[in-house]
């Protein structure tokens, strides 16, 4: 696999992480989700990016009718969720979630901030 892909991120991506900055924040600290997020980029940088398949179809979207998206466990409590257009050799990130949380709650309320 080339590492010539691009990475996209969705509005909706861009939303969730934003929730999950806030989640992380208000649970934690500032100083532990500014460390998660850039940990976060930085594995989508060196590892997703070279290795664009390394994670395989989600199984919890594809229980909701979602069959193109791809799940990452980046690191203990955060998952990823990603599609790979390969014929525009790109990445596209879709959702940033804590493991912990329910996916169709989240989705949900995302949809509606839209």
């Amino acid at each position: 696999m080339s590492s010539t892909y691009t990475v996209v991120a969705s509005p909706l991506f861009k939303l969730s992480q934003q929730r999950l900055a806030a989640f992380l924040t208000e649970k934690y600290s500032a100083t532990l989700t500014q460390n998660t997020l850039m940990n976060i980029k930085q594995r989508i940088k060196q590892d997703l990016v070279t290795h664009p398949t390394l994670a395989p179809i989600s199984e919890r979207l594809l229980a909701l009718g979602i069959a193109d998206y791809r799940q990452w466990q980046v690191d203990q409590h955060n998952l990823l969720f990603y599609r790979l257009n390969e014929q525009k050799q790109r990445i596209e990130l879709l959702l940033l979630m804590d493991s912990r949380q329910s996916l169709q709650k989240l989705l949900f309320e995302l949809i509606l901030l839209i």
